[in-house]
């Protein structure tokens, strides 16, 4: 048993995708960081961190309620690398992320190759190619070279180095659509970074036709009379796939629905179509990004979030969250700049600027849900038990939506 000898609220808990070349996630970093509370107390090390990660991944939270069917990538300080100290650990779950700082001699090498001859994945983290470091490679499954502290020179003579080996080169801290491009065109196998968060602008200043009608119908079912269900079905018919989407999601174990659902009216009338607004403005959102997966997950994790801690918070109109944090991500799904893209959209004027701006509850709640995610630094008052609780939910929500496609 791992020994917790510092409080959980010292920790944020998240995780970060790593995605492939389609943008579909591969697995999963598991990320902390210390509270500002834990950092000026100087109570967690790596070690006591890394305890912390493990103990919430395998005990508090649940593996599969963070990860799924992912693999899931846990930093490990030489400490545990040396001395693991019968940690209860998935084989076909984890991979054991070796830190850069762990000082790369015999004994560790020693240790690693128990580890790999005990059947567990090795990823060496951060990681600077020399010849004398061979040994080291040659039991690792993923190398991760840090993108952004390498620059384009550095990193391209370190894949080129590390290319005759049999493992997959990770990029790391790769945050624009070109270091993406760059990285995908040198044949690098995954990646980990926030570039998908980002607009990646596209040539000509008009979106494509399907994304106008997209956002258009998003818009109306904005301002649709929630009590119309004739108007509500005309406006979700005049797409077909998103009616055969719909549908299918609808006929799904996920969607609660014991009765055959055939139509978008008899769906409306079973489910109600507050409900049917939310999920197609989930989809629409979906549509508009183009199956981006990591993305797609991102969004409607950021929304069910902050929906989420606004109604443990007792916030009024939790509702509105939801929306605003999938519109707080609609730059991205456009290509254009977020003040742009929410202006097409019948929105009162002090709910976008609180998006825009991050101002007023709604706009503080999604900076913090936000953060959150990212493993940044979070204010001292900030709410991290009831953050924690509701990311965790969220994670759930979105993997048992995004499973019924």
């Amino acid at each position: 048993m791992i020994e917790d000898n510092v409080t959980r609220t010292q920790v944020v808990l998240a995780r970060q995708p790593i995605v492939d070349n389609d943008l579909s996630v591969f697995a999963y970093e598991l990320l902390y960081r210390k509270t500002a509370e834990a950092s000026e107390a100087g109570v967690l090390d790596d070690v006591g961190a890394t305890a912390q990660v493990i103990s919430a991944s395998l005990f508090e939270i649940g593996m599969n309620n963070l990860v799924g069917d992912s693999k899931a990538f846990v930093n490990f300080p030489r400490e545990y690398l040396l001395d693991p100290n019968g940690l209860p650990l998935e084989k076909e779950k984890v991979v054991v992320e070796v830190l850069e700082n762990v000082g790369y001699d015999a004994v560790l090498l020693a240790s690693l190759r128990r580890w790999a001859k005990a059947g567990y994945s090795l990823a060496l983290d951060d990681f600077v190619y020399e010849p004398k470091l061979a040994p080291f490679v040659e039991l690792a499954d993923y190398i991760k070279l840090d993108f952004r502290e390498l620059g384009k020179e550095e990193f391209q003579r370190q894949f080129e180095s590390l290319k005759p080996f049999n493992l997959k080169i990770l990029a790391e801290k790769v945050e624009t659509w070109d270091e993406f491009h760059f990285c995908q065109e040198l044949g690098v196998d995954l990646y980990q970074g926030y570039f998908y968060e980002k607009p990646e602008v596209v040539s000509s200043k008009t979106a494509t036709i399907n994304k106008v009608t997209l956002l258009q119908l998003m818009a109306q079912l904005l301002d649709a009379d929630a009590s119309d269900v004739s108007q509500l079905e005309k406006i979700v018919s005049q797409d077909a796939a998103l009616v055969h989407k719909l549908l299918r999601y609808l006929n799904s174990p996920a969607s609660g629905v014991i009765n055959s659902v055939d139509s978008i009216k008899k769906a409306i009338l079973l489910i109600g179509s507050d409900q049917l607004k939310a999920m197609t403005n989930v989809l629409l959102m979906s549509e508009m990004i183009g199956g981006r997966q990591a993305l797609v997950e991102q969004i409607l994790i950021r929304a069910k979030h902050a929906e989420l801690y606004a109604e443990k918070m007792r916030f009024s109109e939790s509702d509105k969250y939801f929306l605003a944090g999938m519109l707080s991500m609609i730059d991205v799904c456009t290509g254009e700049a977020l003040d742009i893209a929410l202006s097409s959209l019948p929105l009162p004027q002090e709910f976008t600027q609180d998006i825009i701006n991050r101002t007023g509850i709604i706009g503080e709640t999604l900076d913090l849900v936000e953060k959150y995610s990212h493993s940044e630094d979070l204010e001292q008052d900030a709410n991290i038990e009831i953050l924690k609780a509701s990311y965790i939910q969220a994670i759930k929500w979105g993997d048992s939506f995004l499973s019924s496609f």
